[in-house]
Protein backbone atom coordinates (compact mmCIF):
# COMPACT_ATOMS: atom_id res chain seq x y z
CA UNK A 1 0.00 0.00 0.00
CA UNK A 2 1.38 3.45 -0.92
CA UNK A 3 1.98 6.19 1.64
CA UNK A 4 -0.88 8.16 0.12
CA UNK A 5 -3.25 5.24 0.53
CA UNK A 6 -2.06 4.63 4.07
CA UNK A 7 -2.59 8.24 5.04
CA UNK A 8 -6.20 8.17 3.87
CA UNK A 9 -6.73 5.64 6.65
CA UNK A 10 -5.43 8.06 9.30
CA UNK A 11 -7.36 10.94 10.81
CA UNK A 12 -6.20 13.51 13.37
CA UNK A 13 -8.68 14.55 16.06
CA UNK A 14 -8.77 16.17 19.49
CA UNK A 15 -7.54 14.05 22.37
CA UNK A 16 -10.22 12.84 24.76
CA UNK A 17 -9.97 11.42 28.25
CA UNK A 18 -10.89 8.03 26.82
CA UNK A 19 -7.68 8.12 24.74
CA UNK A 20 -5.36 8.24 27.75
CA UNK A 21 -5.19 4.45 28.11
CA UNK A 22 -4.01 4.20 24.50
CA UNK A 23 -1.48 6.99 25.06
CA UNK A 24 -0.18 5.19 28.13
CA UNK A 25 0.24 1.99 26.08
CA UNK A 26 2.18 3.88 23.40
CA UNK A 27 4.55 5.41 25.95
CA UNK A 28 4.98 2.08 27.72
CA UNK A 29 6.02 0.47 24.43
CA UNK A 30 8.87 3.02 24.30
CA UNK A 31 9.87 2.18 27.91
CA UNK A 32 8.92 5.69 28.99
CA UNK A 33 8.23 5.79 32.74
CA UNK A 34 4.86 7.54 32.61
CA UNK A 35 2.01 5.95 34.55
CA UNK A 36 -1.61 6.27 33.48
CA UNK A 37 -1.97 8.71 36.38
CA UNK A 38 0.78 10.86 34.83
CA UNK A 39 -1.12 10.97 31.54
CA UNK A 40 -4.27 11.93 33.43
CA UNK A 41 -2.48 14.77 35.22
CA UNK A 42 -0.96 16.10 31.99
CA UNK A 43 -4.34 16.01 30.26
CA UNK A 44 -6.03 17.78 33.19
CA UNK A 45 -3.93 20.91 32.56
CA UNK A 46 -3.40 20.62 28.79
CA UNK A 47 -4.84 19.46 25.51
CA UNK A 48 -3.74 17.38 22.56
CA UNK A 49 -4.43 15.49 19.38
CA UNK A 50 -4.37 11.81 18.47
CA UNK A 51 -3.77 10.04 15.18
CA UNK A 52 -6.41 7.36 14.67
CA UNK A 53 -6.83 4.64 12.03
CA UNK A 54 -10.09 3.98 10.24
CA UNK A 55 -10.60 1.04 12.63
CA UNK A 56 -10.46 3.35 15.67
CA UNK A 57 -6.92 2.46 16.82
CA UNK A 58 -4.95 5.34 18.34
CA UNK A 59 -1.46 5.20 16.79
CA UNK A 60 -0.06 8.62 17.67
CA UNK A 61 -0.29 11.39 20.25
CA UNK A 62 0.81 14.95 20.88
CA UNK A 63 0.05 17.25 23.82
CA UNK A 64 0.63 20.88 24.69
CA UNK A 65 0.20 23.27 27.60
CA UNK A 66 -0.56 26.97 27.21
CA UNK A 67 1.39 29.36 29.44
CA UNK A 68 -0.36 32.71 29.28
CA UNK A 69 -1.04 34.31 25.92
CA UNK A 70 2.46 34.10 24.46
CA UNK A 71 4.04 30.75 25.41
CA UNK A 72 3.33 27.02 25.31
CA UNK A 73 5.16 23.77 25.94
CA UNK A 74 4.76 20.73 23.71
CA UNK A 75 5.39 17.07 24.44
CA UNK A 76 4.27 13.44 24.41
CA UNK A 77 4.90 13.23 20.66
CA UNK A 78 4.58 9.50 19.97
CA UNK A 79 3.89 7.46 16.83
CA UNK A 80 3.40 3.71 17.00
CA UNK A 81 6.51 1.97 15.69
CA UNK A 82 4.51 0.14 13.01
CA UNK A 83 3.33 3.47 11.55
CA UNK A 84 6.54 5.48 11.60
CA UNK A 85 7.97 6.87 8.39
CA UNK A 86 4.61 7.88 6.94
CA UNK A 87 4.54 11.54 8.01
CA UNK A 88 2.18 11.06 10.95
CA UNK A 89 4.51 12.86 13.37
CA UNK A 90 4.66 15.84 11.01
CA UNK A 91 0.85 15.91 10.77
CA UNK A 92 0.55 15.90 14.56
CA UNK A 93 3.13 18.67 14.84
CA UNK A 94 1.31 20.73 12.21
CA UNK A 95 -1.92 20.37 14.18
CA UNK A 96 -0.17 21.62 17.32
CA UNK A 97 1.42 24.59 15.55
CA UNK A 98 -1.95 25.53 14.02
CA UNK A 99 -3.60 25.35 17.46
CA UNK A 100 -0.99 27.75 18.92
CA UNK A 101 -0.79 30.63 16.41
CA UNK A 102 1.81 33.21 17.34
CA UNK A 103 2.91 31.39 20.50
CA UNK A 104 6.55 30.81 21.40
CA UNK A 105 6.59 27.02 21.73
CA UNK A 106 9.09 25.13 23.88
CA UNK A 107 9.87 21.42 23.74
CA UNK A 108 12.53 18.94 24.84
CA UNK A 109 13.56 16.62 22.04
CA UNK A 110 15.19 13.22 21.90
CA UNK A 111 18.00 12.94 19.32
CA UNK A 112 15.70 11.12 16.90
CA UNK A 113 13.14 13.91 17.08
CA UNK A 114 15.50 16.85 16.54
CA UNK A 115 15.59 16.68 12.70
CA UNK A 116 11.78 16.81 12.44
CA UNK A 117 11.50 19.66 14.91
CA UNK A 118 14.17 21.67 13.11
CA UNK A 119 12.18 21.28 9.88
CA UNK A 120 9.11 22.51 11.77
CA UNK A 121 10.86 25.75 12.79
CA UNK A 122 12.35 24.87 16.17
CA UNK A 123 15.93 25.74 17.10
CA UNK A 124 18.15 24.24 19.83
CA UNK A 125 18.54 26.47 22.88
CA UNK A 126 20.13 24.24 25.52
CA UNK A 127 20.52 20.77 27.00
CA UNK A 128 18.37 19.15 29.69
CA UNK A 129 19.97 16.43 31.82
CA UNK A 130 17.90 13.62 33.29
CA UNK A 131 19.15 12.77 36.79
CA UNK A 132 17.96 9.78 38.79
CA UNK A 133 18.78 7.20 41.47
CA UNK A 134 17.39 5.49 44.54
CA UNK A 135 17.94 8.40 46.85
CA UNK A 136 20.15 8.19 49.92
CA UNK A 137 19.28 10.47 52.83
CA UNK A 138 21.13 13.77 52.66
CA UNK A 139 22.07 16.06 55.55
CA UNK A 140 20.00 19.20 55.56
CA UNK A 141 21.81 22.23 54.20
CA UNK A 142 22.15 25.02 56.73
CA UNK A 143 20.63 28.30 55.59
CA UNK A 144 21.61 31.84 56.64
CA UNK A 145 20.06 33.35 59.74
CA UNK A 146 16.53 34.54 59.05
CA UNK A 147 16.04 32.11 56.15
CA UNK A 148 13.95 28.96 56.53
CA UNK A 149 12.18 26.29 54.54
CA UNK A 150 8.43 26.05 54.96
CA UNK A 151 5.59 24.18 53.24
CA UNK A 152 3.84 25.87 50.31
CA UNK A 153 0.06 26.19 50.45
CA UNK A 154 -2.70 27.44 48.19
CA UNK A 155 -2.43 30.88 49.80
CA UNK A 156 1.08 31.10 48.34
CA UNK A 157 -0.10 30.71 44.74
CA UNK A 158 0.42 34.35 43.73
CA UNK A 159 3.94 34.42 45.19
CA UNK A 160 4.84 31.10 43.56
CA UNK A 161 3.58 32.28 40.18
CA UNK A 162 5.56 35.53 40.51
CA UNK A 163 8.77 33.59 41.23
CA UNK A 164 8.12 31.15 38.41
CA UNK A 165 7.36 33.88 35.89
CA UNK A 166 10.55 35.72 36.82
CA UNK A 167 12.62 32.57 36.33
CA UNK A 168 10.94 31.20 33.20
CA UNK A 169 9.46 34.23 31.48
CA UNK A 170 6.09 32.48 31.18
CA UNK A 171 2.77 32.64 33.01
CA UNK A 172 2.34 29.08 34.32
CA UNK A 173 -0.36 29.84 36.92
CA UNK A 174 -2.60 26.91 35.94
CA UNK A 175 0.29 24.44 36.18
CA UNK A 176 1.50 25.78 39.54
CA UNK A 177 -2.05 25.65 40.92
CA UNK A 178 -2.39 22.03 39.78
CA UNK A 179 0.94 21.11 41.38
CA UNK A 180 -0.26 22.43 44.73
CA UNK A 181 -2.93 19.72 44.61
CA UNK A 182 -1.01 16.93 42.84
CA UNK A 183 2.18 17.21 44.90
CA UNK A 184 3.80 18.97 47.83
CA UNK A 185 5.57 22.30 47.67
CA UNK A 186 8.43 23.82 49.66
CA UNK A 187 9.32 27.52 49.91
CA UNK A 188 12.52 29.31 50.86
CA UNK A 189 11.27 32.03 53.18
CA UNK A 190 13.78 34.89 53.38
CA UNK A 191 12.52 37.25 56.06
CA UNK A 192 8.93 36.84 54.88
CA UNK A 193 9.80 37.02 51.17
CA UNK A 194 9.69 34.00 48.86
CA UNK A 195 13.23 33.39 47.58
CA UNK A 196 12.54 30.06 45.93
CA UNK A 197 10.25 27.07 45.72
CA UNK A 198 10.38 23.38 44.82
CA UNK A 199 7.70 20.74 44.26
CA UNK A 200 7.88 16.99 44.77
CA UNK A 201 5.26 14.57 43.41
CA UNK A 202 4.72 11.01 42.31
CA UNK A 203 5.81 10.36 38.74
CA UNK A 204 6.86 7.31 36.78
CA UNK A 205 8.92 4.85 38.80
CA UNK A 206 8.96 6.95 41.98
CA UNK A 207 9.15 10.64 42.77
CA UNK A 208 10.14 13.67 40.72
CA UNK A 209 11.49 16.94 42.15
CA UNK A 210 10.57 19.96 40.08
CA UNK A 211 10.09 22.68 39.23
CA UNK A 212 12.89 24.12 41.37
CA UNK A 213 13.23 27.90 41.24
CA UNK A 214 15.44 29.98 43.52
CA UNK A 215 17.60 33.06 43.77
CA UNK A 216 20.71 30.99 44.51
CA UNK A 217 22.27 27.57 44.05
CA UNK A 218 22.43 27.24 47.85
CA UNK A 219 18.68 27.64 48.19
CA UNK A 220 17.96 25.23 45.33
CA UNK A 221 20.24 22.57 46.83
CA UNK A 222 18.67 23.02 50.27
CA UNK A 223 15.19 22.30 48.91
CA UNK A 224 16.36 19.33 46.84
CA UNK A 225 18.21 17.87 49.83
CA UNK A 226 15.04 18.24 51.90
CA UNK A 227 12.95 16.31 49.37
CA UNK A 228 15.56 13.60 49.00
CA UNK A 229 15.73 13.23 52.77
CA UNK A 230 11.95 12.99 52.91
CA UNK A 231 11.97 10.08 50.43
CA UNK A 232 15.20 8.27 51.33
CA UNK A 233 15.46 4.91 49.60
CA UNK A 234 12.85 5.79 46.98
CA UNK A 235 13.49 6.34 43.28
CA UNK A 236 14.05 10.04 42.62
CA UNK A 237 14.29 11.98 39.37
CA UNK A 238 15.20 15.53 38.41
CA UNK A 239 15.39 17.12 34.96
CA UNK A 240 17.81 20.05 35.07
CA UNK A 241 19.12 22.62 32.58
CA UNK A 242 22.73 21.65 31.94
CA UNK A 243 23.90 25.20 32.63
CA UNK A 244 22.17 25.58 36.02
CA UNK A 245 25.32 24.68 38.06
CA UNK A 246 23.69 21.78 39.94
CA UNK A 247 25.46 19.00 38.03
CA UNK A 248 28.57 18.63 40.19
CA UNK A 249 26.61 18.59 43.47
CA UNK A 250 24.10 16.06 42.11
CA UNK A 251 27.01 13.83 41.05
CA UNK A 252 28.38 14.03 44.59
CA UNK A 253 25.11 12.95 46.19
CA UNK A 254 24.53 10.14 43.71
CA UNK A 255 21.80 11.58 41.47
CA UNK A 256 23.59 10.69 38.27
CA UNK A 257 23.01 11.78 34.69
CA UNK A 258 21.37 8.95 32.77
CA UNK A 259 20.22 10.78 29.64
CA UNK A 260 20.00 14.19 28.00
CA UNK A 261 17.64 15.87 25.55
CA UNK A 262 17.81 19.02 23.46
CA UNK A 263 15.78 22.00 24.63
CA UNK A 264 14.23 23.68 21.58
CA UNK A 265 12.09 26.76 20.93
CA UNK A 266 10.32 28.30 17.95
CA UNK A 267 11.22 31.95 18.46
CA UNK A 268 14.64 33.54 18.87
CA UNK A 269 13.20 36.86 20.03
CA UNK A 270 12.08 35.83 23.51
CA UNK A 271 12.39 38.91 25.71
CA UNK A 272 12.89 36.99 28.97
CA UNK A 273 15.40 38.85 31.15
CA UNK A 274 18.26 36.41 31.76
CA UNK A 275 19.66 38.77 34.44
CA UNK A 276 16.61 38.24 36.65
CA UNK A 277 17.59 37.12 40.18
CA UNK A 278 15.23 34.12 40.02
CA UNK A 279 16.68 31.09 38.25
CA UNK A 280 15.22 27.75 37.19
CA UNK A 281 17.26 24.84 38.57
CA UNK A 282 14.92 21.97 37.62
CA UNK A 283 12.05 21.51 35.21
CA UNK A 284 8.57 20.34 36.19
CA UNK A 285 9.10 17.54 33.64
CA UNK A 286 10.50 17.22 30.15
CA UNK A 287 6.98 17.62 28.74
CA UNK A 288 5.89 20.60 30.87
CA UNK A 289 9.30 22.30 30.78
Amino acid sequence: MTDAALLTRISIRSMREADLEAGYSLSKALSWPHRLEDWQFMFSVGEGRVAETDTGEVIGTIMWWRYGKTHASLGMVIVDDAWRGHGIGRRLMTEARNALPGAIIHLNATPTGVPLYEKMGFRPCGIVEQRQSNAAAQPLIALPQGVRLRPAGHNDLDALVACDTQACGMDRRDLIAALLTAGKGMIVDEGGEVAGYAFCRKFGWGMVVGPVVATSLEYAAAMIAYWIGSHAGQFMRLDIPQDCALSRWLDEIGLLRVDAVAAMVTDSHDSHDVENPMHRFALCSQAFG
